[in-house]
């Protein structure tokens, strides 16, 4: 999308603040021009002896210049909400986007923490930033028009001479186009380095301890830091010599202003007022050359930030970054939570993929894979590290790239359109090889949200006695409400495997598909928990490499460089 018709439906989204606090800064800039013309007449009043008409201008000059601080007052406080919106729009829908289970608001997931840090905060800031950029070139094209007007009433080859520099400020930023891009696009990639390093850093403190990895890991960091100082710098020179750059043409073009006026100073042409006209206009004559020069320069970063966004939103379109919806700001609107749409279940007769292949960045990971699964059947893939395993379940789930996806997965002999929409609870869960525990409850981190009635607190109990943890969770002091820590870290690595497996069967799925559980548990509760899913009649797709596991399991899969082995 054109990055200013992006930046219009930006500002448009909450229009009645926009627009006030844009009326309210052009008026700011607006009465310069009045306060510049009544201090001209009232000069001239002086110089012609009428002292009575010099008060009654003194008085306008301070009535314009109390009505100019207040709407720059008035100014702040409304562009401030504008701003509180354009910035939540531009997040809410990223943030959707990553939330997104399929369906049309479903992105691509962000890469890393820092990298996310990056997107919502930075990438957001540029776009809004260009934004208030023109809103400041706006009022200061309402002000160089209207004081040109004055001079040029007195002087029009003046008023001609404004021009210059404007034109100079934009074939400099014209010709540092694709610098300007280049630096801003490099500043964003270090920053999301050091951010990601620094959270990961943060969260494996003991680990890095315990292993005596200090050094190692400072360097580590040193290094990005290095790199995102040398990219930082440079951004940020390019940057300033655009400002500077535009600083000097406009100071440049008031010489040239002097240069044309001096014939009629020097000859007198002009008089006591023009003269006092002529020198207050001249302070604020350079501030639209200024203003050019930089939202000129923000629109190639708002270029660049637009370009890092859209990857994050549904299809790679940039226009989903500014998709008009409701937001919870402000105290007359009503806050709601937005309702989580889950697909209705749908009993489980078969589960079949049918020529599914999945690559990555032109490689071929997993190849023509089909296979067939009964209701309440045990099937377990394995194979060695690397063999496409994890590559195959997300393909599967709809969680990888589907324009690198090819193949069906049927649901009772239908095929499934959407699979990341469709496969979710209470069709099916997924259990990743990492669990993601959040610093809450057990019960929050398995339920996902407050526990309401005697039938939540049954469908916990239930999970927990399935996923073999229900003896752990009693032994502690405060059972289900006991808080587990940043990532789960008051918990040993079986439980929070377990934590993790009750949250996806919390819901009773139709299917429930494990990647590589084992890893974590001994073989005595690998065990309990096949035979727990068994006992419910669970139908289970596992990644495992145990012997309990393919001695439970109905059918076996051999993965071998991403295709199925005999």
């Amino acid at each position: 999308m054109n990055v200013w018709k992006l930046a219009w439906r930006v500002s448009q989204h909450e229009p009645r603040s926009f627009w006030i606090g844009w009326g309210f800064f052009v008026l700011f800039f607006t009465f310069p021009v009045a306060n510049g013309w009544l201090l001209g007449r009232g000069f001239q009043a002086i110089s012609d002896g009428h002292t009575s008409t010099v008060y009654w201008l003194a008085a306008l000059l301070i009535v314009c210049e109390t009505l100019r601080m207040t709407t720059i007052h008035i100014g702040a406080i409304t562009w401030t909400q504008a701003w509180v919106h354009m910035q939540s729009l531009v997040r809410a829908n990223m943030l959707a986007a990553q939330m997104a289970s399929g369906g049309l608001e479903a992105g691509q997931p962000v890469g890393s923490a820092g990298e996310a840090l990056t997107h919502f905060r930075d990438d957001t800031d540029d776009v809004t930033q260009f934004i208030d950029g023109l809103v400041d070139v706006s009022a200061g094209i309402v002000f160089t028009v209207l004081a040109g007007f004055v001079l040029g009433s007195a002087n029009g080859g003046a008023a001609a001479v404004l021009v210059i520099p404007l034109a100079g400020v934009a074939m400099a930023t014209r010709t540092l186009d694709q610098r300007i891009k280049r630096y801003r696009g490099a500043d964003r990639l270090a920053t999301a380095a050091v951010s990601g390093l620094v959270g990961d850093l943060m969260a494996s403190a003991t680990t890095i301890k315990v292993n005596n990895a200090i050094e190692p890991s400072i360097a580590t960091l040193r290094s990005l830091v290095d790199k995102r100082r040398e990219t930082a710098v440079r951004d940020r020179v390019l940057d300033e010599g655009v400002q500077s750059f535009s600083q000097g043409a406009a100071d440049v073009g008031l010489g040239l202003v002097l240069l044309v006026s001096a014939g009629a100073l020097a000859s007198g042409k002009f008089d006591v007022g023009q003269l006092a006209v002529f020198t207050a206009y001249l302070g604020w004559l350079s501030f639209l050359p200024r203003m050019v020069g930089r939202v000129l320069a923000r629109r190639k970063q708002a270029g660049v930030a637009v370009e890092r966004m859209r990857f994050l939103v549904a299809d790679d379109l940039a226009s989903n970054v500014v998709t008009t919806r409701p937001l919870p700001i402000g105290h007359k609107q009503a806050r709601h939570r937005p309702h989580t749409h889950r697909p209705d279940r749908a009993p489980l007769r078969t589960f079949a993929v049918r020529n599914l292949s999945a690559a990555f960045d032109g490689s071929v990971v997993v190849h023509d894979i089909s296979v067939a699964i009964e209701r309440g059947s045990f099937t377990v893939i394995t194979g060695p590290i690397g063999s496409g395993k994890t590559t195959l379940l997300r393909a599967i789930l709809g969680l990888a790239h589907q324009a690198e996806v090819t193949g069906d997965v049927l649901w009772n002999d239908r095929p499934l359109l959407d699979r990341q929409a469709f496969l979710v609870p209470p069709n099916c869960s997924f259990l990743p090889q990492v669990p993601q525990l959040i610093s809450d409850s057990v019960a929050d981190n398995i339920v996902l949200g407050r526990i309401n009635g005697q039938a939540d607190h049954t469908r916990l109990a239930v999970a927990l006695e399935l996923a073999a943890i229900s003896e752990d969770i009693a032994a502690m002091p405060d059972g289900t409400d006991t808080l587990i820590g940043p990532r789960g870290l008051r918990l040993s690595g079986g439980q929070r495997q377990r934590v993790a497996a009750a949250r996806a069967l919390v819901h009773a799925p139709e299917l429930i598909i494990l990647d590589d559980v084992s890893s974590a548990l001994d073989v005595e509760t690998e065990l309990q928990l096949w035979s727990n899913l068994a006992a419910a009649g669970m139908t289970v797709i596992a990644v495992s490499h145990r012997a309990v596991a393919f001695d439970r399991a109905d059918q076996v899969l051999r993965l071998d460089a991403g295709v199925l082995v005999s």
